[in-house]
């Protein structure tokens, strides 16, 4: 994004929180420092963006520096510059929500979501639905996964191979949608319950094992916001890493050198936020694109590293 739209357009400047009572407040505009005061007493500004340190140029109001009147206080944590953090989307006074990252470890068992045969798949769920409580996702009526809460994805699970009935309900019972999902044998797959414009849907994701050489790592990017429209994927760089990733669209894993990244996620348009991944050797990443709120700006991502 544009430095220069960051710094002049105040609605997109990250907002100090007023203090609560008894915490601080805006510094007395007068200079009455030592009548014991509440009211009176300073409370040493934040710094500018890329500021840090003391900033107030006062007196020593409490005779903690070095004796000689120049005040000694703890070293204020810097504000971050523009595009450094913050709020990215320059038409947006609500800060964008940061990515998450869960990693998965590899695990030598694995619960059997069902099992009635002796050939298996193996899937896990990840819920990307606004505006719905916690789910209860069954394979053929039997639950498999209990409560399963927004940007949250289930462990993996073994599920009998062939066509089997993935339900999708409410605590109540109420059923969301229920759909048949094909399971290869040997197959790993992330099934993803996603918004759509009439209710719900499922989401197939498959999850082969990318290989890399020399320590490497791979990744790749899927767009699951459905009023979105095509996004993609860049580096602070200005490398478009993945370009016009359509809804439901899962793109091919490329190889990645590990290090820490600056990502950007745009539509057509602008920039819709920033996050950070930091690529570790061996390991292949997901960079799950969708809504938290039912805005099409209203991006936000979830990154799982799967560990091999």
């Amino acid at each position: 994004m544009n430095s220069n739209e960051y710094m002049n357009d105040p609605a997109a400047t990250p907002v100090i929180p007023l203090p609560n009572p008894g915490e601080g407040g805006p510094v007395y505009p007068g200079n009455d420092f030592g009548n014991n005061d509440p009211a009176a007493t300073p409370v040493i500004p934040l710094p500018n963006p890329g500021e840090g340190g003391p900033v107030y140029p006062g007196n020593d109001f409490g005779n903690n520096g070095s004796g000689n009147g120049n005040i000694v206080v703890t070293p204020v944590i810097p504000l971050p510059n523009p595009g450094e953090g913050g709020p990215v989307y320059p038409g947006n006074t609500t800060p964008p929500i940061q990515g998450t990252i869960i990693t998965v470890l590899p695990r030598p068992v694995t619960p059997c979501f069902y099992c009635n045969s002796n050939s298996y798949g193996t899937i896990r769920f990840l819920n990307t639905a606004i505006g719905y409580n916690p789910f209860i996702i069954s394979v053929n009526n039997r639950t498999a996964v209990d409560m399963l809460e927004y940007a949250e994805v289930s462990e993996y699970g073994r599920i009998a191979s062939g066509y089997q009935t993935i339900t999708v309900a409410g605590r109540n019972g109420y059923i969301y949608i229920s759909k048949q999902i094909r399971i290869t044998v040997g197959a790993t797959m992330t099934i993803a319950i996603v918004n759509t414009a009439g209710g719900l849907d499922l989401v197939e994701v498959n999850d082969t094992v990318c290989y890399t050489p020399l320590g490497g790592a791979c990744v790749r990017a899927s767009n699951l916001s459905y009023n979105a429209g095509p996004l993609s994927v860049s580096t602070y760089s200005g490398n478009v890493v993945f370009r016009n990733v359509n809804f439901m669209e899962v793109t091919n894993y490329v190889r990645i050198v590990p290090a820490h990244y600056d990502i950007y996620v745009s539509n057509v348009n602008e920039v819709l936020l920033s996050t950070e991944l930091t690529v570790r050797s061996g390991s292949q990443y997901t960079i799950y694109m969708f809504n938290w709120t039912e805005s099409p700006t209203a991006i936000r991502t979830l990154i799982i590293e799967d560990r091999r």
